[in-house]
């Protein structure tokens, strides 16, 4: 194996992972560290790729963000989180030029009432948060005195939304009769298998064997071993039109983006609300929550539960167990009440 010393890059472990990002631009080195040439040949691109000093002045937000994403503090987190981060300061691109020695927590409400009206909740409260860790950055440096941003409130789901609702075992039916290919082996990953998102898109199909799949989960770092139920299996057994290195691919055999399964698996949703087979609101990730819900359904302990979805903390399951705990208390007051009311 060839070795070669590459300049401009940051080597951050997180989790028991090993990332490299190119200092000058933030962005993660998506070559293999032990390709010497394929590795030094995306660094040259990002250095030539790199991108002019933004116009404005010290102090101004802008130049602070740029500042900020110049730093180790940036560079440790996962990408995952950058992704957010990122749609958060597009987000505040209009305001640059805003001195941020002089704003104040009412500005920072204020932006985070004008994107709630515009984007709605999610953006708007990354907005905060990702202010809030900018200017707590900020602080020690002297560019501020304080965080501003910090303290200002979340904004909370209207009463009655759930996030991620369940699927019930019907409307997970049909959504895997009607969908083909890789989109239907993510669903079954996700519904079967409790696979977040990425998971689903990333996992190579060595990680099948003897009916199990071991994995690490990309969010936690953990390790998870799942063992495939008969319809599981039955799905990713199917022959691909051409097969690539992991499980989910599309048509050309290549995998999956994040965005790419979205799209894809959007069309199918839309398709299925208009028909008025499944309700609206609901999403990929409430597959994940459906498995859950069934595990808890079925009395199974918030242990299994959290060993199945991949926990370290069995309390994680609690959601779960205590919607099941209170349909099945509710259930059994109303068989002695049945029995001992005239």
């Amino acid at each position: 194996m060839t070795s070669i010393r590459v300049r401009g890059v940051n080597r951050v472990t997180a989790k028991g992972r090993t990332y490299y990002y190119h200092r000058a631009t933030g962005k993660r080195i998506e070559a293999d560290p032990n390709d010497a040439a394929k590795f030094a040949a995306e660094v040259a691109a990002l250095d030539a790729a790199k991108p002019p000093k933004p116009e404005g002045k010290p102090g101004e937000l802008g130049q602070v963000i740029v500042a900020y994403k110049r730093s180790p503090k940036w560079l440790e987190l996962k990408p995952d989180t950058q992704k957010s981060y990122q749609r958060a300061f597009d987000a505040l691109k209009s305001l640059d030029a805003m001195p941020v020695g002089t704003m104040t927590q009412a500005d920072v409400l204020g932006i985070q009432e004008r994107i709630y009206r515009k984007h709605r909740r999610w953006l708007a409260n990354m907005v905060v948060k990702a202010l809030s860790i900018v200017l707590g950055w900020a602080v020690p440096r002297g560019i501020v005195t304080t965080n501003v941003a910090k303290g200002v409130l979340m904004i909370r789901r209207r009463t009655g939304e759930v996030a991620n609702k369940a699927w019930t075992p019907k409307e997970a039916d049909i959504l895997l009769k009607r969908a083909s290919g890789g989109l239907r082996k993510a669903i079954a990953l996700a519904y079967f298998a409790g696979f977040r998102k990425k998971d689903c898109v990333e996992l190579p199909r060595t990680a099948r064997a003897r009916g199990q799949i071991e994995t690490t989960q990309s969010k936690t770092g953990h390790d998870l071993t799942v063992f495939e139920v008969r319809r599981l299996k039955a799905i990713l057994d199917a022959k691909d039109k051409k097969p690539g290195s992991t499980i989910v691919v599309n048509e050309s055999g290549k995998p999956y983006t994040r965005d790419g399964l979205d799209s894809v698996f959007d069309k199918l949703k839309r398709e299925l609300v208009e028909e008025g087979l499944i309700r609206k609101g609901l999403t990929f990730h409430g597959l994940r929550k459906s498995l859950g819900k069934a595990a808890a359904d079925l009395g199974l302990s918030e242990n299994d539960i959290a060993a199945a979805l991949g926990h370290r903390n069995p309390a994680s399951a609690r959601v779960y167990t205590i919607e099941a705990q209170q349909k099945a208390g509710a259930r059994r007051v109303s068989r002695a009440m049945d029995k001992n009311r005239t």
